[in-house]
C-alpha cells in the first residue's frame, strides 16, 4: 500500500504526473487569458467613449394627401351637379387636384386619387359645357 499522505510520483487518478524542467507536455494544452494593455486616453482626445445603446425609431406615419382626396370628392360633386354649376366646381376641383398631385410627387402619397381627381373634374366641366352647348342650341318659340 502506499502512504495516502505522500505524492504519488505515477501521477495518480486526476493529477498530471511531475516532469522535470524543460520536458514537452502531452495532453491538453493549459490555456492562459492574453494580457491587453490597459486603455489609455490619448492627448487632445479625452477617455473613450461608450457606445450608445440602439434605439429604434418610432412607427412611421403615412400621412394621406387631402388635396387628392378632396380634389375626388369636388369631382363626384361636380358631376351629379354639372347642369347647374358644375363647371365652376370642376375647375375648382381641378386646380385642387393639381396641387394634390405637386404633393404626391414630393411625398409618393396619393397619386392615384389626384389623377382620379383630375379626371373626374375634367369630366364635370366638359359635362357643364355639355350642357350649356345644348341649352344655348335649342330654340325658344
Amino acid at each position: 500500500m502506499s502512504n495516502p499522505y505522500q505524492p504519488d510520483p505515477y501521477g495518480g487518478y486526476g493529477q498530471q504526473p511531475q516532469q522535470p524542467y524543460g520536458a514537452p507536455q502531452y495532453g491538453a494544452p493549459q490555456y492562459q487569458h492574453p494580457q491587453h494593455p490597459q486603455q489609455q486616453p490619448q492627448p487632445g482626445y479625452g477617455y473613450p467613449q461608450q457606445p450608445q445603446p440602439y434605439v429604434p425609431p418610432g412607427p412611421v406615419v403615412i400621412q394621406a394627401n387631402s388635396a387628392a382626396t378632396a380634389s375626388v370628392v369636388l369631382g363626384f360633386i361636380g358631376i351629379l351637379t354639372s347642369c347647374f354649376y358644375g363647371g365652376f366646381i370642376g375647375l375648382v376641383g381641378l386646380g385642387v387636384g393639381i396641387a394634390g398631385l405637386n404633393r404626391s410627387n414630393r411625398t409618393g402619397v396619393g397619386r392615384n386619387a389626384a389623377v382620379g381627381g383630375i379626371v373626374l373634374n375634367v369630366l364635370a366641366v366638359l359635362t357643364s359645357i355639355g350642357f350649356l352647348v345644348f341649352y344655348l342650341s335649342v330654340p325658344t318659340t
